[in-house]
């Protein structure tokens, strides 16, 4: 996606070569939408009914408040090429490309951190926390998060 908005930006040819334009969007249309896995890592990551709810909630907001600024990357000032436009898509993209990439590494982290005082504790201090912690959901030490 990232190098198929860089050619729509910064390709002389872009909407002057027909099918040179043609083939660039093909392929950039052709990128898998991650919506259906972050809904999926936003269920799986929450563990719980009530954080489930409220994480839906707010991710559901999100992508609302995103579809509104998304209306207003293409405008009539940036005719005949979208220069401007094409260029907050790809500055999008890579800061999109940032954050997962900096959420990866911290449910890795926080994967090892609690891993390490897991594994540190013995079967029966694992039966126990099991049976009497107040934690709930991925605050406790035996949730995982997916990644």
């Amino acid at each position: 996606m990232i190098p198929c908005l860089g050619v729509l930006r910064w390709w002389k040819g872009s909407l002057e070569n027909i099918w040179g334009t043609y083939a660039v969007l093909v392929l950039l249309l052709s990128a898998p939408y991650i919506h259906a896995i972050l809904v999926s890592w936003c269920s799986r990551n929450s563990n719980t009914v009530r954080s489930r709810t409220t994480s839906a909630a707010l991710y559901n907001m999100f992508v609302q408040a995103g579809a509104i600024i998304a209306s207003n990357i293409y405008r009539k000032d940036d005719l005949p090429k979208y220069h401007r436009g094409n260029m907050q898509l790809f500055a999008i993209a890579w800061g999109s490309l940032g954050a997962i990439l900096l959420t990866k590494v911290y449910y890795i982290w926080r994967n090892k951190s609690r891993g390490k005082i897991w594994d540190a504790m013995t079967v029966e201090e694992q039966n126990h926390y099991r049976a009497t912690t107040t934690d709930k959901g991925n605050k406790r030490l035996d949730f995982r998060f997916a990644h």
